[in-house]
């Protein structure tokens, strides 16, 4: 009887070591985060990037850094701006791997691919995977 006791509470505490693993990203990333860098807005050769396109990257990284993105438990999110406004919410889905973030919105007009490039308690960092010089958005905790 003790035997059978002792294989079901091992066979219990591996099965919770397990599955805390496997939720160590979303437990990360469940929680309000700030944009406060972005990487790769401009081109790459920025010998031939005119004025306005320059000004057009500031417009636009300046825009993207103050957006929040609030991650759910219950695999919803919503992004927002500076002003509390909601701009986008729908839902999210981590890869088994735990490398990829997929984002459905509401609209569930497309589906926007991120690589977790690195997530803990301090810091997020996504790289888009849309275009070909791949955006990288920088977070840290609200």
């Amino acid at each position: 009887m003790n035997k059978k006791l002792t294989y079901f509470l091992l066979t219990v505490m591996i099965l919770t070591g397990l599955s805390s693993c496997q939720n160590k990203t979303k437990n990360f990333l469940v929680k309000k985060w700030d944009c406060v860098q972005v990487e790769n807005l401009a081109p790459l050769d920025k010998h031939f990037i005119s004025k306005e396109d320059s000004l057009v990257a500031v417009k636009l990284e300046a825009a993207l850094t103050t957006l929040s993105w609030t991650f759910n438990k219950d695999n919803t999110y919503y992004c927002s701006t500076m002003g509390n406004r909601i701009t986008v919410q729908g839902t999210y889905e981590i890869s088994e791997d735990e490398k990829t973030l997929f984002l459905t919105p509401s609209s569930k007009n497309n589906i926007n691919a991120y690589t977790i490039t690195s997530i803990s308690d301090i810091e997020l960092t996504l790289t888009s995977r849309a275009t070909t010089v791949p955006l990288v958005l920088h977070f840290s905790p609200h």
